[in-house]
């Protein structure tokens, strides 16, 4: 692990045991064994921070999923397989929570590039829906509102999601799926 994911790691272990406001980059600084001076020589700011921990998760979870489900050319297919991966992933650990609770605080340039990403989840699923529904396979429904429901569906899960139940991540999975 390079020292970048070390930060980006310890700095998102402390957002979730105190929460980003309660989380003062002097801690973080001090766990990681650097002064403040040298944590600011990898991240201009806690902003900065927050932002990189994002994109850093993004890379390392979400985007993979995403490429792959962009290349399943059944819609059917590529639905499920992202609903499946997407809600393990939600249910792997409570800095999705996190991040998503706290995307707000990010800079307005930030929450874009950030945005941009589920903006790519957003037509990933719209046009499987589109393809779905020109083929007869759904009720007419207003695809906008069917993707942000699944989209919110797996986020929400974040927010109620037991984590120490993984024996039932499958089953919450696959119901997913079935919705």
């Amino acid at each position: 692990m390079d020292r970048r994911e070390e930060i980006y790691n310890r700095a998102l272990e402390l957002f979730i045991d105190r929460g980003y406001d309660n989380t003062p980059i002097s801690l973080i600084a001090g766990t990681l064994g650097l002064s403040k001076a040298g944590l600011y020589h990898y991240v201009r700011d806690k902003e900065q921070l927050l932002f990189e921990i994002h994109e850093y998760v993004l890379k390392r979870d979400l985007i993979p999923v995403i490429e792959e489900a962009e290349e399943i050319p059944d819609p059917e297919g590529r639905l499920a397989f992202f609903l499946r991966s997407n809600t393990r992933l939600m249910t792997k650990s409570a800095a999705i929570r996190v991040l998503i609770h706290e995307t707000r605080r990010l800079s307005p340039e930030h929450y874009d590039m950030i945005s941009g990403v589920w903006r790519r989840v957003f037509r990933l699923i719209h046009s499987a829906l589109s393809e779905l529904d020109r083929a007869g396979k759904t009720k007419k429904l207003n695809r906008n509102f069917a993707a942000f429901a699944l989209i919110g569906m797996c986020l929400w899960t974040v927010y109620w999601f037991d984590y120490t139940r993984s024996e039932s991540v499958e089953e919450l999975a696959g119901t997913y799926e079935e919705i």
